[in-house]
């Protein structure tokens, strides 16, 4: 049999706990107390401005455009010239 690898070792067992019952005393407002807090959460999640965010991405993007765009001119070029 093969030894453990290291991450195996370091890995801890993973356990599962049961869902707590709901029990009928409890009331529905409850589970509905939880439901605004979800949505608060999305709602600044999407307030986000992107361009900030990533500007670096957008930055990498032109780049990888011009590189390529010079990339097909040279590859014309030479198709062009070497027939």
């Amino acid at each position: 049999m093969p030894k453990k690898t290291k991450r195996q070792h370091r890995k801890a067992p993973i356990t599962r706990e049961a869902p707590a019952p709901v029990s009928a005393a409890q009331p529905e407002s409850a589970a509905a107390v939880s439901k605004p807090a979800v949505s608060a959460r999305a709602a600044t999640a999407s307030k986000v401005d992107l361009a900030q965010e990533y500007h670096y991405v957008f930055a990498d993007l032109r780049k990888i455009a011009i590189i390529a765009v010079v990339m097909f001119v040279l590859l014309f070029a030479l198709a062009y010239v070497l027939r």
